[in-house]
């Protein structure tokens, strides 16, 4: 919803060399514009140093917990904690767990002594819980890969006294499925009395760096917490906000001299690691993510996961970690390691605070646009109704009213281009319902009593925002209301399903329109050129990369291209359209996993998962897809518009007798565009996570077209009453079995 949010032009850097250390510093809860850094000058120069991104740490919840956001690390794929845990997460060796000690407790599970260690006995609860979901997450294959490459491990974490499960579940980041992280500290030897701290205690600087430089050694990594952000998340809401402002700004200097103290350890062949693991309520909805490591020049990071420059998931964070130490990633991990993409803005912590600050507006604008665009599509239907009924006065603005709705699809893009965090929601509406009827009274000008040419017109100008957005990176479609943002994160780049809905179903009425505007086989043709385009637009791994798009689309446009060219369906037509849509997918799968590993997309992704877990990858998606749609189905604006308003278009065309068959003869590729949309729709509907929203998305551009055509019909005052057409083959067609 900014200029901000564009992200600016990769030149590609090179990947980091072997590190000999890895220092892991966890920042809990803070993002970059919550930090004046300067006033912060260690932060600032290792900032200044390192390449750098927000870090979306969306993982299986949409607000994951801390405790979340560290499994998830160890595991390097999306994962949970424990939703209810009274006890620590991980305790120091020695201290009391149940029966005996955490040691001890280890020793029982795994035959193996870990005196001196950190242990994670709610680990194994926590594997288990993750066994039930369906994302496949290892937890704890960050450790295992770390201990089976001779790497040290250790942690050196603290957050007490918040609850134990959070305060205490940094080591679920390094412990390797036996639950243990070799080296570290997690008690409360950590700790300071400060009555001016929140809940009277903080960080002890010495304490930490006693146990810094116990364990940095050749080889090893070591993450430092900074808990006393997460004590001051816990706390802010018994403090009023010049207290929690004050008491934050004290914590971050007091991270900042660690920093310092931390950096002067660090050596030319170390890397170190920034990452905010979790939120912590923190509205902004994105944290940090820094590196600064041998061979990575300052700049922007992006990753495989997300192609998206600027932008980081905690899904990577594993995958970086082992990169930096030329260790081999574990196929069980789905992220990708951080790389430099280029050297950014001029000013790059001021574009990451823009895109965070255009990814909370977006968020906070998304519901607001659903719900008036499912309410607006309701009113039009009943107005076309009346209109068609008693009002006929009202046509002429019913028509407009339909392609004002359509014009408004694309200009919740285009406001990509425009500041509108900074310009606030009374702008939007302005701007983005202007642009609407401004193109909506162009288009009502032209003076075809079919209607084709105004449709043709805006679902043009529709089509072509969304595919040249898509063909040039998809800018448009991150950050705006019916895109995708990153604290969101189902995606970071391609087409949103949101936006291919529009693109599929205003392609399919685009080819409709022009093989019913252009003559004979060159219309047909015409119409074929444009669904085929609109497939490449949608799936093709550098474009969309859209697996249940194509899947949908395909079927569908053959459905439609048959039908324009006269061939009989029958059921092994159907049959041979699925198949051309599954043929679609393995060459763009195949065209992707030629692609270098850096350029990848999920489709790549999930071939390399595949092939090493065979179905049991294939039947994970499927089901994860399945609960998705559940989910979305009893819970949104969408539910409510799909019976209301296809209720509403069939009331319109079967209440005056004739009208149907009236708009047939006057739109005879109708015969072949309503079965395609109605494939379209209910294959969409199935084989994306969006669920009902990609139907209702659907209909909302299909309904809009129906009240144009209906509108002229009656404005023209002869809408043809006879026998529908039959569905036959051109005379020009090829006779086909």
């Amino acid at each position: 919803m900014a200029a901000g949010t564009v992200a600016p032009p990769a030149d590609a850097g090179a990947g980091p060399a072997p590190a000999e250390r890895v220092l892991v510093l966890s920042v809990p809860g803070v993002a970059y514009g919550d930090l004046d850094l300067d006033t912060l000058p260690n932060l600032r120069s290792l900032f200044d140093e390192s390449a750098v991104a927000d870090l979306s740490v969306r993982g299986v919840k949409r607000r994951p917990t801390l405790t979340d956001g560290y499994v998830t690390i160890g595991a390097g794929t999306r994962a949970v904690g424990r939703s209810a845990s009274a006890d620590p997460a991980c305790l120091g060796a020695a201290e009391p767990y149940e029966t005996g000690t955490a040691a001890q407790a280890a020793a029982r599970r795994t035959g193996r002594p870990a005196d001196g260690a950190v242990v994670c006995p709610d680990q194994p609860a926590v594997a288990a819980r993750n066994d039930d979901l369906l994302y496949d997450a290892e937890v704890g294959a960050l450790g295992d890969a770390l201990a089976a490459a001779g790497v040290h491990r250790a942690v050196i974490a603290n957050a007490d006294p918040v609850p134990p499960a959070s305060a205490r579940s940094a080591g679920l980041a390094l412990a390797g499925t036996d639950a243990v992280v070799p080296g570290g500290t997690v008690g409360r030897e950590l700790l300071v009395s400060d009555p001016a701290a929140a809940f009277g205690v903080r960080a002890d600087a010495g304490a930490y760096l006693a146990a810094f430089d116990e364990h940095w050694r050749p080889r090893s990594v070591v993450l430092v917490e900074a808990g006393d952000f997460v004590r001051h998340a816990a706390y802010r809401p018994a403090m009023g906000p010049e207290a929690a402002r004050t008491a934050f700004e004290r914590a971050a200097r007091d991270l900042d001299t660690l920093v310092g103290a931390l950096m002067e350890r660090v050596g030319d062949d170390d890397a170190v690691l920034v990452v905010g693991p979790a939120t912590l309520g923190n509205p902004r909805g994105l944290t940090m993510a820094m590196l600064r490591a041998p061979g990575v020049e300052p700049g922007l990071l992006e990753s495989a996961y997300t192609g998206r420059a600027g932008v980081v998931s905690i899904v990577d964070v594993a995958p970086t970690i082992l990169d930096l130490l030329g260790v081999e990633r574990p196929d069980s991990m789905e992220g990708r390691p951080f790389e430099r993409t280029g050297d950014g803005p001029g000013d790059r912590l001021a574009w990451l605070v823009e895109v965070e600050e255009a990814a909370r507006f977006r968020d906070h604008m998304v519901s607001r646009v659903t719900s008036v665009f499912v309410v607006a599509q309701i009113v039009l239907v009943a107005a076309a109704v009346a209109a068609c009924t008693r009002l006929r006065g009202l046509l002429r603005a019913v028509e407009v009213g339909a392609l004002a709705l359509l014009g408004f699809l694309p200009a919740t893009y285009l406001a990509g281009f425009v500041p509108f965090h900074e310009w606030g929601e009374a702008a939007y509406w302005l701007c983005t319902v202007g642009a609407g009827l401004l193109l909506a009274s162009a288009a009502a000008r032209r003076r075809d009593p079919v209607g084709i040419d105004p449709l043709l017109v805006v679902l043009a100008v529709l089509v072509g925002v969304i595919a040249v957005d898509v063909l040039l990176g998809a800018a448009l479609q991150f950050n705006t209301a019916l895109g995708y943002s990153p604290t969101i994160a189902g995606r970071f780049a391609g087409i949103g399903n949101l936006a291919y809905s529009q693109l599929a179903m205003g392609s399919l009425l685009v080819a409709g329109f022009a093989a019913a505007k252009l003559p004979g086989r060159r219309g047909r043709w015409a119409a074929v050129a444009v669904l085929a385009a609109a497939v490449v637009v949608d799936g093709a791994p550098r474009f969309g990369a859209d697996v249940g798009g194509v899947l949908s689309m395909v079927p569908a446009y053959v459905l439609t291209g048959a039908l324009l060219f006269g061939v009989r369906v029958r059921p092994r037509t159907v049959v041979w359209a699925g198949l051309a849509g599954v043929v679609a997918i393995a060459g763009f799968a195949a065209w992707d996993v030629s692609r270098p590993e850096a350029d990848q997309t999920h489709l790549a992704r999930f071939v390399a998962r595949s092939d090493e877990r065979g179905w049991d990858a294939f039947w994970t998606v499927i089901n994860r897809k399945l609960a998705a749609n559940l989910d979305v189905l009893f819970s949104s604006w969408w539910t409510v518009m799909v019976p209301v308003v296809l209720a509403g278009v069939v009331l319109l065309l079967v209440r005056s007798p004739g009208r149907l068959r009236g708009l047939r003869t006057r739109v005879p590729t109708l015969d072949a565009v309503l079965p395609g949309a109605a494939l379209l729709a209910f294959l969409g509907f199935a084989l994306n996570d969006s669920g009902i929203a990609v139907p209702a998305m659907m209909l909302g551009v299909l309904a809009p077209a129906v009240v144009v055509l209906v509108a002229r019909a009656e404005r023209d005052g002869t809408p043809p009453t006879g026998p529908a057409p039959a569905v036959r083959a051109p005379a020009d067609a090829v006779a086909r079995p």
